[in-house]
């Protein structure tokens, strides 16, 4: 075989080589791996800012490695602080009815809120996967909150391809032992979304409803101005893309579906590097500008849910979402392709909790101004944005939340949250 040609198929196999072994470091196998075989890593002191340098003594060892294409690239810097500790509202866990009990799907069945269903998360017990979620899917602070977002969606270096501002204002109903309007005791949460640009957006809302019952359907309107009504909407259709960004409708705070229709498995707890107590909404870095830059991170201890849909038409084989062990908030998720076990999306949240407004306040949306000292006593976690990545466009959407906490009374929820509010637009 003539050399150049040997040379050239030397070079052809390296190529291959390398694409397989990075396209193998966003498999399903090797996140599990991950999380079963932890990289043992040396305690960092806080004020350190951690870099490329840092890969291999602390950075593969407390970022997904799913998530290592995205979040470990030259240039990068992590501030990183003490661990801290998040004390939940006084009240909380205060007001609990305690007639509630997991079927043998590991549905939550008549609880109404007000803390934590659960308690205690055991090793060995089958359905400790299934609690973990509960505890995330009625953790405080969550809603109650005006939020205006901007949002941009970004292909590969950057480009920006389409850029949303919207407002999303949410309500607790389930409140344990009362409901914040008599009558409407089998609603959780009320919200509504206003799309103001772009343009062709503009005016355009959407309100969602979901309930206390698991096995009842969400309920939900689209109102678009050019329509003049508002048009019901299909929740069911939880693996749609959600006003084309880079997410289906379950990824929403990690997860968002229906417990039965997935299998359980808790993996235990492992060590992670979250943006748990940002200052302020970070700046995009990497090249693509699709991760958090120059911002806070902690070291957290971290519940890891596996779960594997059991719907023949779901496009996920499975989802690994981590959830802060404390404050039961969701920190990553990676969803894996059903047609080859690789990532197909994956969600990063930045959050801040309200008692942190009294020494530091992170930037006003671009288009409204608030007063975010209210928040200050609400002893809550906020959610300032997130980064979505679709791995296989491949694409990403970021987020941007300017969060005000905002509890409304009895007779302005009932008024906000109507089908005549959404024509109207009186607030």
């Amino acid at each position: 075989m003539p050399g150049v040609l040997k040379i050239s198929l030397f070079l052809v196999f390296c190529l291959f080589t390398h694409f397989s072994w990075a396209n193998d470091e966003q498999s399903y196998e090797r996140l599990y791996d991950w999380i079963t075989n932890p990289i043992p890593f040396e305690p960092i002191e806080t004020g350190t800012h951690l870099g490329l340098e840092d890969r291999s003594s602390h950075l593969e060892a407390l970022i997904p490695q799913s998530a290592w294409k995205y979040y470990i690239f030259d240039g990068m810097d992590m501030e990183i602080a003490a661990t801290g500790v998040y004390p939940a509202p006084p009240e909380w866990g205060q007001h609990m009815n305690d007639d509630y009990h997991l079927d043998d799907r590991g549905v939550l069945v008549g609880f109404k809120g007000g803390g934590f269903p659960f308690q205690d998360i055991k090793n060995e017990d089958p359905f400790a996967g299934q609690k973990v979620i509960w505890n995330m899917l009625w953790r405080p602070g969550q809603v109650d909150y005006v939020m205006p977002m901007t949002t941009w969606l970004r292909g590969e270096g950057g480009r920006l391809d389409r850029k949303l501002e919207f407002t999303s204002i949410a309500s607790t109903y389930s409140r344990g032992d009362h409901c914040l309007v008599e009558g409407y005791e089998e609603v959780k949460t009320k919200r509504v979304m206003e799309f103001r640009s772009p343009r062709d957006m503009a005016g355009a809302k959407d309100m969602s409803i979901s309930y206390v019952d698991h096995d009842r359907e969400n309920s939900g309107w689209m109102y678009m101005p050019s329509q003049r009504k508002p048009r019901k909407t299909l929740a069911s259709e939880r693996t749609s893309e959600l006003m084309g960004m880079d997410m289906i409708r379950e990824d929403m705070n990690g997860f968002g579906g229906k417990v039965y229709e997935n299998s359980w498995t808790y993996l235990g707890t492992k060590s992670v590097l979250a943006t748990i107590n940002v200052p302020d909404n970070p700046e995009f870095g990497g090249p693509h500008l699709w991760v958090p830059h120059k911002t806070r991170w902690e070291v957290r201890k971290a519940h890891v849910v596996l779960m594997h849909p059991t719907v023949d038409n779901h496009p996920y084989s499975s989802r690994i979402v981590f959830i802060d062990a404390e404050t039961n908030w969701s920190l990553w998720m990676f969803a894996f392709d059903r047609e080859d076990d690789h990532l197909l999306r994956m969600n990063q949240h930045y959050l801040k909790y309200s008692e942190s407004y009294a020494y530091e306040m992170p930037q006003q949306a671009p288009y409204i101004k608030q007063d975010f000292s209210e928040n200050v006593g609400h002893h809550v976690f906020l959610h300032l944005g997130e980064s979505d990545i679709n791995a296989k466009k491949p694409h990403a959407t970021m987020t941007h939340c300017y969060v005000k906490k905002r509890e409304f009374t009895e007779a302005r929820a009932k008024q906000f949250y109507s089908l005549r509010n959404m024509i109207s637009g009186r607030r």
